[in-house]
This record gives C-alpha cells, sequence and structure tokens, in this order.
C-alpha cells in the first residue's frame, strides 16, 4: 500500500512540476533558515517531528531534526474476549508498548527549484542520529477464576503482565490503564538513518507546506521485546510518509546566489 501511495505522489508531482505557471518578474528564489514540524504516518506505526535547518547555500541545509515515534510490531492484531460481553479490545501476547525518542544531524539539497509561486521544489535529504528506544509493560485485566462475579458479564479481574505459558485470549478481559506499570520503563539506546524527497507545494516563498516520503532504519543493541507471541528484532525499517508545515526565512530574493 504504501508504495503505491509513494508512486501516486511522484506521479502527481512530476504533472505539477512539468504544467508551472508563467514565471513572473522575480529573480530564483532562494531560502535561509527554516523552522518546521511534521506529521508522519509509518509503515509501522505514527510520529511527529520538529526540524531546523540551518541554512549553507541557497540550494543547501544542514538539517537537525527531532522525532517522537510510536511503533507497532507487524503481528499485532487487536481481538475480544468472545465470552463476555464488552467493547474492551486488546491485542493479544503484547509485552510492551514502544516509543522512540530521536534526535539526528543532516543535509538537504534542492535539486529542482518552483520558478514561481504556483509550482513545487523538490528536494532530497539524508540523516542520522540517536534513537531512544522507549519500552512500557502492558498489563492485562486478567479473569480472577478463583473469586467469580455473579454478573457473568462483569468479572472481577487482577492486573497482570501477560504469561504466554498461562494466558488465553480466554483469560483476558481486557488492557488494564496506560498508566499501569509506568514505573517499570525500560531504555535502550541505538543509532539510526533516514533518507527521502521532500516535495516543497507552499504557494508563498516564507511558507513551508510539503509532502515528504522516504525510508528509516533504527538498530538498538538487543532484541526490542515487543511481543511474546512473535519474534522481535533488535532493529527497525519503516517507510514514511508526512506532511510538512512551517516558515522558512528568504534571502536574496532578487538577486541569485549560485550554488558552490
Amino acid at each position: 500500500m504504501y508504495n503505491r501511495i509513494t508512486l501516486f505522489i511522484l506521479l502527481t508531482f512530476s504533472v505539477k512540476a512539468f504544467s508551472q505557471g508563467e514565471l513572473n518578474n522575480e529573480t530564483r528564489v532562494v531560502s535561509g533558515n527554516e523552522k518546521s514540524y511534521a506529521i508522519l504516518i509509518n509503515s509501522n506505526g505514527w510520529g511527529l517531528n520538529y526540524r531546523y535547518g540551518k541554512r549553507i547555500t541557497g540550494f543547501k541545509k544542514r538539517l537537525f531534526d527531532f522525532d517522537f515515534s510510536y511503533v507497532k510490531h507487524p503481528k499485532e492484531i487487536r481481538i475480544q474476549n468472545p465470552y463476555y460481553d464488552n467493547q474492551k479490545r486488546f491485542v493479544f501476547g503484547k509485552l510492551n508498548i514502544l516509543f522512540t525518542l530521536k534526535a539526528s544531524i543532516g543535509k538537504q539539497k534542492e535539486v529542482y527549484s518552483k520558478f514561481d509561486k504556483g509550482g513545487i521544489a523538490i528536494k532530497y535529504f539524508y540523516e542520522g542520529g540517536f534513537s531512544l528506544a522507549i519500552l512500557k509493560p502492558i498489563y492485562y485485566e486478567v479473569v480472577d477464576q478463583s473469586n467469580p462475579n455473579p454478573n457473568p458479564n462483569t468479572p472481577n479481574v487482577i492486573d497482570k503482565l501477560f504469561d504466554y505459558n498461562i494466558h488465553s485470549p480466554a483469560d483476558i478481559y481486557g488492557r488494564s490503564s496506560f498508566f499501569k506499570g509506568i514505573t517499570e520503563t525500560k531504555f535502550k539506546p541505538g543509532l539510526f538513518v533516514k533518507a527521502g524527497l521532500s516535495f516543497v507545494y507552499s504557494n508563498q516563498y516564507e511558507t513551508i507546506n510539503a509532502l515528504e516520503t522516504g525510508l528509516i532504519f533504527d538498530i538498538y543493541y538487543s532484541e526490542l521485546p515487543i511481543m511474546a507471541t512473535a519474534q522481535n528484532q533488535n532493529y527497525l525499517i519503516s517507510i514514511f510518509i508526512s506532511y510538512r508545515f512551517g516558515k522558512v526565512g528568504i534571502r536574496n530574493k532578487n538577486e541569485f546566489v549560485p550554488d558552490n
């Protein structure tokens, strides 16, 4: 699905790039420093991003990025206990909720400039940096068989961590509060690299509106225990699509500055 979305974005912006309107009277615009935010949809979750881009030349920037992401295991399936009439859905066999915090440095280069306010600019970027995996244990509301409730649809429950050797879907009533077990959170450091393309289509030179797509690769020093019922790895690979918005300074608006 993500390959089709990426192909659609590339085709859409390719058509728009070749159909830009007449050039206005302004000379080619080059940008200054950037402050922007992004909302990401990943093939394994979602995320938020803040970027500071420092101008190197008119068409190159040094990037400083900070990311927060929620990561899903590909084998996660939400189910319900078939024996109770409730709407509490849960992921059977999940050990931890995984979040990541990332800080990176990289470069961005503009390879196709927009020549009027109705056009687009195409840029590529690459980054690398540090990643911190945050593993918050998941507790389940496990049916207390030793203390049955007279109301069969509302059983007495005990908050417990998942045990693959004991629990089945019929034993679990639902997931406990998110805050249960938060003091047991563990951290694992790692490294990551990210690369992608940015399609900037803003109508104003000072405003950033862009769609980005690319690839992220994370690696950690040990396995990330997300699921008890599926294999876990010490690395993550994801394709992302994001919407970026923010502000950028304008320099040399009426004077072309060559890119050395």
